[in-house]
């Protein structure tokens, strides 16, 4: 994905002297969302996990002023950091719960099984 960014002179002019484009990574947040829920089996915990690591792959080709507002902005669809990710798994752990943030036994995917 090529960098977001918009032509409108009343926004912050980004590291390419373009604007950073809110709706277009709006847009972009919310087809990763659909994604990430399309394959979580209904698990938030995965949910999350899958969309916040494809966001940090797209967050990547954004200059880097314009990643803080992009990461703000995909909070709105429950963006964690890794290491917020690594504290839901090491919770997840400690209280019998499988990576997919089910309970052992009962994930579908045959995690503790």
């Amino acid at each position: 994905m090529p960098a977001i960014t918009c032509s409108t002179s009343s926004q912050p002019i980004g590291d390419n002297g373009l604007a950073f484009d809110e709706t277009a990574w709006r847009a972009v947040c919310e087809k990763i969302a659909v994604q990430a829920s399309n394959g979580c089996g209904l698990s938030h915990d995965f949910y999350v996990e899958r969309f916040s690591s494809e966001i940090e792959r797209h967050i990547d080709r954004l200059p880097e002023n314009q990643r803080a507002q992009a990461l703000q902005i995909a909070q709105d669809w429950d963006y964690t950091t890794s290491a917020e990710r690594q504290e839901t798994h090491d919770w997840n752990a400690e209280h019998g719960y499988c990576t997919h943030g089910i309970e052992l036994g009962c994930c579908p995917a045959g995690c503790g099984s």
